[in-house]
């Protein structure tokens, strides 16, 4: 695992997940390339598998079935400190906290926990975690159940992958709402890092069309990159490797280093005083937009 002293005690990791109610929208897609992207560019990376279908854990070349230690364990209380499910990836700079299908039985056992949806933000603070690592990435369920709540009572920031679909903006507006929810009962320091459009066609009117209407909306950060969708891309979720390991030149790695550098600079724009956001304009409000087409 990785050295709590590698930073100052006061350090304190930037924490970011990808929140979706809906499925293939390229969450977990875009969860394990910037989480390699971050790492490619020397900061230390924690990428965390908080959904029970174990994308992440078997998109870092894990097989979820053979792992001992998962986060259903630290949830459930089974292990001393979260550190001991911790997993050093084939990347430099890269682990995992793993997750395997056994999770959705987690929240089961879980009901009658007090304060049961702040168990990931409890065992994060502890053993000098937050220390350890420059970015800890959450990946969620499609879904706003207990480990999505979970998620959004312990982290900082929320990235909103958006897929050019008929169905994007309703599901855009299912998270602003969730967000918005957590924010005034869990975490009021959660903000919204931005949205990423994903698996763009642009030879499409109704593709361009979408991101210029998502561009529109106010109060919210859209990314300059978008990710499309390409052959690399879907090759890399059956070979358990990082596009930017995989094809490191192709288009879609270069994609996800463009976002992994406006995400630093997005960061660190919210992080300063009177700090205006990387498109120029004042710093997003903590409310939900009001308008969402």
């Amino acid at each position: 695992m990785a050295d709590p002293q590698a930073h100052p005690r006061d350090h304190v990791a930037i924490t970011i997940a990808c929140i979706s109610g809906k499925g293939g929208v390229g969450k977990t897609t875009t969860t394990i390339n910037l989480a390699a992207a971050l790492a490619e560019r020397g900061r230390r990376v924690l990428a965390v598998d908080c959904d029970p279908q174990s994308n992440l854990t078997s998109g870092l070349g894990f097989d979820p079935y053979r792992i001992p230690v998962t986060i259903g364990d630290v949830f459930a209380g089974r292990v001393r400190s979260a550190p001991d499910a911790f997993l050093s990836t084939h990347w430099e700079n890269l682990w995992l906290l793993p997750a395997k299908p056994d999770l959705s039985a987690v929240e089961n056992d879980l009901n009658s926990s007090l304060n049961r949806e702040l168990l990931l933000r409890d065992a994060l603070s502890r053993d000098g975690i937050q220390a350890s690592f420059d970015f800890i990435l959450f990946d969620t369920p499609p879904n706003f159940g207990f480990h999505t709540v979970n998620v959004l009572a312990a982290i900082r920031y929320v990235l909103i992958p958006v897929q050019m679909s008929g169905y994007a903006i309703k599901g855009l507006k299912e998270v602003l709402r969730t967000v918005h929810a957590a924010r005034q009962r869990l975490n009021p320091e959660l903000r919204i890092l931005g949205i990423v459009a994903t698996f763009v066609n642009l030879r499409t009117n109704f593709s361009r069309d979408m991101l210029e209407g998502l561009r529109e909306i106010p109060n919210l950060t859209v990314f300059d990159t978008i990710i499309k969708l390409t052959v690399k891309l879907q090759e890399t979720s059956l070979a358990g490797i990082p596009v930017t390991s995989y094809a490191a030149s192709s288009e879609a790695a270069l994609a996800y280093r463009s976002l992994a550098d406006e995400v630093l600079a997005q960061v660190w724009a919210l992080s300063r005083p009177g700090r205006r956001t990387r498109t120029g304009g004042p710093t997003p409000s903590t409310r939900t937009p009001t308008t969402v087409p």
